[in-house]
């Protein structure tokens, strides 16, 4: 999959901007969970064209008008903003230099869990994984080297608590 983002935050002259990232989604097997979002608009919405099947003597059977949804599955490029104020509003994530936007890692929270289900970040950062995995009420462990961070992260996530009136 790719993250396409809204352009380089700095000028290049001796390279093309890079302007997208790629994410990758690991399971063992089949993934136990696969919620695929589907906010991608159909051009073609409603009952539209025929369909014909072909048999084995090379005729074509006629088929009902073939229904189609209002949106469909998302393609694997997704174009999210990123930068101040896309990113997140919550500034104090902005002590981390190198931050994903948190529709990007709720939208894979959403994609590939289950409320109850267990998110895992082995580089923690900002804390935006298990930000939005509280958000998304599931459960989440967050990893970084830096205890900095590690901080960071403990943080963001417990604002969540205080956004929604919960205790820690």
């Amino acid at each position: 999959m790719i993250y396409m983002k809204n352009g380089s935050q700095y000028p290049e002259r001796v390279r093309y901007y890079k302007c997208f990232e790629y994410m990758f989604v690991f399971s063992k097997g089949k993934p136990k969970t696969i919620n695929l979002i589907c906010d991608r608009q159909n051009k073609w919405a409603g009952s539209w064209g025929k369909r014909s099947l072909r048999k084995k003597d090379g005729t074509l059977e006629q088929k009902e008008k073939v229904p189609y949804k209002a949106f469909g599955i998302r393609y694997n490029v997704w174009k999210i903003n990123c930068g101040f104020g896309f990113t997140t509003k919550d500034k104090e994530a902005y002590m981390h230099p190198a931050m994903f936007p948190e529709k990007l890692a709720g939208d894979h929270i959403l994609s590939w869990s289950k409320e109850g289900d267990i998110v895992l970040d082995p580089f923690v950062g900002s804390g935006t994984t298990t930000k939005m995995a509280k958000l998304y009420n599931r459960h989440y462990i967050g990893i970084d080297i830096s205890k900095e961070y590690c901080e960071l992260a403990r943080r963001r996530t417990e604002n969540i608590d205080r956004l929604l009136g919960k205790k820690a």
